[in-house]
């Protein structure tokens, strides 16, 4: 898949048959339910992937909720996202998207479950601005 030309042929195959890849979640699972939630409430797409650009890595960063239009980026983080490695790594994305313009909200799950209006309204309040 390096060379451009196969590339090419692939998509245009692909095309012509009418692939569409089945939506999957983070990591080739289902979305979890609180992302689900919040996304249905702010009727915002999930799992949004923006590309970061060549010689940068990783390639894309997959969003949990976004909304390009006003670049804003929701993430849902459950209990994996307590580990320093996994904190280090949202840092780094977090700095990426901020320094591209982007606004970035992190939610627990905890809190989209027990207080979706909350988060929604948090979203509201910066949008709003």
């Amino acid at each position: 898949m390096r060379c451009e030309a196969t590339r090419e042929k692939m998509k245009l195959t692909l095309r012509a048959r009418k692939h569409q890849p089945t939506p999957r979640g983070g990591n080739g699972r289902p979305v979890p339910l609180p992302q689900r939630l919040l996304a249905e409430a702010l009727g915002w797409p999930t799992e949004v992937i923006l590309r970061t650009g060549h010689g940068y890595q990783p390639h894309h960063y997959k969003l949990d909720i976004a909304s390009r239009a006003l670049k804003i980026a929701i993430e849902v983080d459950g209990d994996s996202h307590h580990a320093r490695e996994r904190q280090a790594q949202d840092a780094r994305k977090d700095t990426f998207l901020r320094g591209r313009g982007w606004t970035v909200l992190r939610f627990s799950n905890q809190a989209v479950m027990e207080n979706l209006s909350a988060c929604v309204l948090a979203v509201a309040s910066t949008t709003s601005k």
